[in-house]
């Protein structure tokens, strides 16, 4: 349909999206709730509830070509992921769009399932360190969303498998937080990092998730970084 491709153009051409493509909202929301870590512990909320009438979902995505995009930021008992702050800007600026169209829409919301959706927006595979992995950029992608009421064409889901026999991911990981598919939020040392951490995992920290500031660290990345496929990521941050 005439505004769906004008949507992904003025994404793509005048917001500066990397990837974009849409899904239904109500194949999302037949997929059972996620249970979300980390520091939100809840879990992944209907769509509907959100926006009652909606029907369509755009999936956002923006390349991590950088290391200030794997900055995590402490204020105070806040913690804050700059790297999203151009995703939240794009969405916002996307359901604005819609709205001028006719079509309500509602732009950020953290208790959406990023990952079912790029999948099912035919964006990327599920990958065994339990990040899309893309084609374009390997898992080197951060996701945002934007609900719709708006009719728009959707993507076909992505099928395939791009991990393979590859198991580089969980060989890597430096606590053996990763079983193909599942992250143990628990194990795995951005989410260590949010708690006050053991003396036992602070040789560890400093060295995979290094500070920058007092407030500031790097996150870490060693299962992005052995990705085959995250290769063509890092060539482009080599830029």
């Amino acid at each position: 349909m005439q505004i769906t491709s004008l949507l992904k153009a003025h994404a793509i051409e005048c917001l500066g999206v990397d990837l974009i493509g849409v899904c239904r909202a109500a194949d999302l929301d037949g997929l059972s709730p996620l249970y979300v870590g980390w520091t939100l512990r809840q879990h992944t909320v209907r769509l509907r509830d959100l926006l009652p009438d909606v029907r369509s979902v755009v999936v956002l995505g923006c390349h991590v070509w950088d290391d200030v995009h794997e900055l995590a930021l402490r204020s105070a008992q806040k913690w804050l992921y700059p790297g999203y702050f151009p995703l939240e800007a794009q969405a916002w600026a996307l359901a604005l769009w819609l709205e001028r169209w006719g079509y309500r829409a509602y732009g950020v919301h953290p208790l959406i399932s990023l990952k079912r959706a790029a999948q099912l927006a035919g964006l990327g595979a599920y990958g065994k360190q339990s990040l899309i992995v893309t084609p374009q950029y390997g898992p080197w992608v951060r996701w945002n969303t934007v609900l719709t009421e708006a009719p728009l064409e959707p993507d076909a889901p992505f099928e395939s498998n791009l991990c393979g026999d590859c198991d580089a991911c969980l060989r890597v990981c430096p606590v053996g937080a990763l079983t193909p598919y599942v992250v143990d939020g628990d194990r795995c040392l951005v989410g260590c990092h949010l708690d006050s951490p053991s003396d036992e995992l602070r040789a560890l920290l400093a060295r995979y998730e290094p500070q920058v500031t007092a407030h500031t660290h790097l996150m870490c990345t060693e299962c992005q970084k052995v990705c085959p496929l995250g290769e063509r990521g890092l060539a482009h941050k080599a830029r």
